[in-house]
């Protein structure tokens, strides 16, 4: 129904209808239709992006914005023609517009999972669609891309629901805000000073959001990312332009410029931003900026080449109806697509626009069999009611559904790892590491044996080994200390040297030591030193801190250092960081590297989660000894040239060929290069033992010979060339 004065103008996300008044007020009567248009060049970059390039195409940016505007205009429509707002009945009208599409594709997520995810990934399916059918997702995810590890899990279908669990946050939000906003108004309730108040407090939560959106992404780009304080900027320039009104419209051949610039603009967004690490930041500037020249670029005086009159064009408007579905459809389709042919898998030209006719057929049959008739099927406020409770009985059934399925994978998952710690008093040197050195005698008791840990709760079994390590993109060093023995270690590296620490933790007692974590991904020290120029902004304080732990107070009497396979091992910077290592060894530290497990890959990780757990006794899932250590361990080939010592650990992971995904009836790697704890703790006296021979049990006399931090170095080095392997 086209705008006017008597009629309420409909709240959408990315669903529904808009009524949206022409904001240049030449035709109160006329449907912006461009902004539909907007929306399905918005949806159907998301898809494209999602299913051909893994990318961010700045599509749910303007989304944001859109709804931004959109509903500070409904609001401001209750005011103008009733004088109040009423909470229920806005609330109510959002959730009969929002919730059928979402209720129907959650239980289809549901039903993907129980019959084609894999096993290892139930659980957290079933936690996310708990977690979205609460509107809570964002948060969920915001929660575990904090851990630069779990950004790196496979995807589920139900992981898109982030944009809409902030999207109701928001409306709750901007709910209140109008609310308080009448109560400063409440002597001379007016739209004119309704829309002065509002726009105030509109204008202040966007610009404190904007300016911590700068800190949090700058900090944690991860949890920037999902959190809707971060995000909160974007729905008020929206709602910004729609108080402007017409004050600020564009029109003719100005607009025409305007809306072709906002089109390219958005398109080539994800093609020209390294959007991935970067966003909101920024960047969301790109997006956002983009929506906001198409509000503003009105019809009027419209010329013929204008993209106003592209996007208006009534297939594609019509599109942009059941835009909200076609972005709920297109990731449970393609998240689908990679249940069945692995999640690395990329969808040919054919196939992929296969998916897109999917997900736009499944969102006009659910626009037309749920949207419209729970939307605008039925009169009365009786009705309204019934239906908005029924709405809200049906996400509670979804929610309820999701949290049985978690609760019934937990469960299984207990009795698995009960029944293994049953086998494991029993299985002596059968169990993990020790069956590498029993050999054949193990299999036939091993065969009767759980494998564990449970693949549903394989990704997450890291104990509390990131507990001290610092994420990626923060500020600061996460430090801790482990311990209060004379023997001071410090354990340096990344992802891979941070799963020792709870081993070194439970070992400091016994040792004597006190042990201090400074794990980190990226910005590690030794490859890096302070004042470096090609530090990056949020390198500076860590690998400053790091130092002066190192060097501004007493000697460490060890520095551990591990994780050396992949970009930060030294090798790209070889006399740094041999002029780095000697300069701790002037002080009277010794240094010691423990040797990096090798990388089973994308294959090996995809293998052993979709594997049955014959094929992984089968060996199914084996990888090659020669490609798990390809990837040479750049600290190992240094410490081999200053004659620092190296811990062997290679025969820990495999054999003289092949590297096991399942030693001694425990799963080694929990994705694709990370270990898990459970099968770290296999092999820990061991790895302990072999640690302790270099670690001094008295503080050990300085080195006459070494090169201090801001010594020369040779300008040669024998270094071998980065793609030569370690000696074993």
């Amino acid at each position: 129904m086209p705008y006017s004065a008597a009629a309420p103008i409909a709240p959408t996300s990315l669903s529904g209808s808009i009524s949206a008044p022409d904001t240049s007020h030449t035709s109160p009567k006329k449907k912006r239709q461009e902004i539909e248009g907007l929306r399905t060049l918005a949806a159907l970059l998301v898809a494209v992006y999602h299913i051909w390039f893994n990318k961010v195409s700045g599509g749910v940016d303007v989304f944001f914005v859109v709804t931004g505007f959109l509903i500070t205009l409904t609001l401001v429509g209750h005011v103008r023609r009733e004088g109040r707002i009423r909470p229920f009945a806005y609330l109510g009208r959002i959730a009969r517009r929002v919730w059928p599409m979402g209720a129907v594709v959650l239980l289809a997520v549901l039903a993907m999972t129980v019959t084609i995810a894999p096993e290892a990934l139930r659980a957290r399916n079933y936690a996310e669609v708990f977690a979205s059918a609460l509107y809570f997702e964002n948060w969920f995810l915001a929660a575990n891309a904090i851990d630069y590890l779990n950004q790196h899990d496979p995807h589920t279908p139900a992981q898109h629901f982030w944009a809409m669990s902030l999207q109701g946050q928001f409306y709750v939000t901007w709910l209140v805000l109008a609310l308080i906003a009448l109560l400063l108004v409440v002597r001379g309730r007016t739209e004119r000073r309704f829309k002065m108040a509002f726009g105030v407090l509109i204008a202040a939560v966007g610009g404190a959001s904007f300016t911590w959106n700068l800190i949090q992404t700058a900090e944690n780009q991860p949890f920037a990312y999902f959190s809707s304080l971060t995000r909160f900027w974007e729905f008020s320039v929206g709602g910004l332009l729609a108080l402007a009104g017409g004050a600020l419209a564009l029109r003719g051949w100005t607009a025409a410029v305007a809306s072709w610039v906002s089109v390219l603009g958005l398109v080539a967004c994800g093609m020209v931003l390294p959007v991935e690490g970067v966003f909101p930041g920024v960047a969301a500037l790109w997006p956002v900026a983009c929506a906001t020249l198409l509000l503003l670029s009105t019809r009027e005086n419209e010329v013929p080449w204008a993209a106003t009159r592209l996007l208006s064009n009534r297939a594609i408007a019509w599109l942009g109806g059941v835009a909200f579905g076609i972005y709920l459809w297109h990731f449970p389709i393609l998240i689908g697509y990679r249940y069945l042919y692995g999640e690395d898998a990329v969808p040919s030209l054919p196939v992929g626009l296969a998916m897109i006719a999917a997900a736009i057929a499944l969102a006009v049959v659910g626009h037309y069999l749920f949207e419209r008739p729970v939307a605008r099927g039925w009169n009365g406020a009786w009705t309204k009611v019934l239906i908005t409770v029924a709405l809200l009985g049906s996400l509670i059934a979804v929610a309820v559904l999701a949290h049985r399925g978690t609760v019934a994978a937990e469960a299984a998952a207990e009795q698995l790892e009960e029944e293994a710690a049953a086998a494991q008093a029993t299985l002596g040197d059968c169990y993990g590491y020790a069956a590498m050195v029993t050999g054949d005698a193990c299999d036939t008791v091993l065969a009767a044996t759980p494998i564990v840990p449970d693949r549903s709760a394989l990704k997450a079994d890291t104990e509390e080994a990131y507990r001290c390590y610092t994420k990626a993109r923060a500020t600061y060093i996460e430090s801790c200390t482990f311990g209060d023995g004379p023997i001071r270690i410090a354990l340096i590296g990344n992802s891979h040297a941070a799963l020792f620490s709870p081993v070194l933790r439970d070992a400091a007692k016994d040792h004597g030591w006190e042990i201090t974590p400074l794990t980190s991904n990226g910005c590690v020290w030794g490859r890096l030193r302070a004042g470096d120029p090609e530090l990056s902004e949020h390198c500076v304080n860590r690998v400053q801190q790091s130092e002066d732990l190192l060097f501004a107070g007493e000697p460490y009497d060890a520095v551990i250092f591990a994780g050396g396979r992949g970009g930060l091992s030294g090798l790209d910077n070889p006399q740094r960081t041999m002029e780095n290592w000697r300069a701790l060894q002037a002080r009277g530290t010794r240094l010691v590297v423990v040797e990096d497990n090798p990388r089973i890959g994308d294959q090996g990780e995809q293998c052993v989660i979709e594997a049955s757990e014959q094929e992984l006794r089968d060996g199914a899932c084996d990888t090659s000894r020669e490609a798990a250590t390809s990837d040479p361990d750049g600290f190992a080939i240094i410490a081999g040239l200053m004659g620092v010592p190296v811990v062997q650990t290679l025969d820990f992971y495999c054999d003289d060929t092949t590297c096991p995904a399942v030693i001694g009836s425990v799963i080694p790697y929990r994705d694709s290069h990370h270990l898990s704890m459970t099968y770290i703790r296999t092999f820990e006296d061991v790895l302990l033992s072999r640690l302790a021979e270099y670690i001094p049990t008295e503080r050990p006399a300085p080195i006459e010979s070494a090169v201090p931090i801001d010594g020369a170095v040779p300008t040669e080095s024998p270094v071998p060339h980065a793609t030569s392997t370690p000696a074993e």
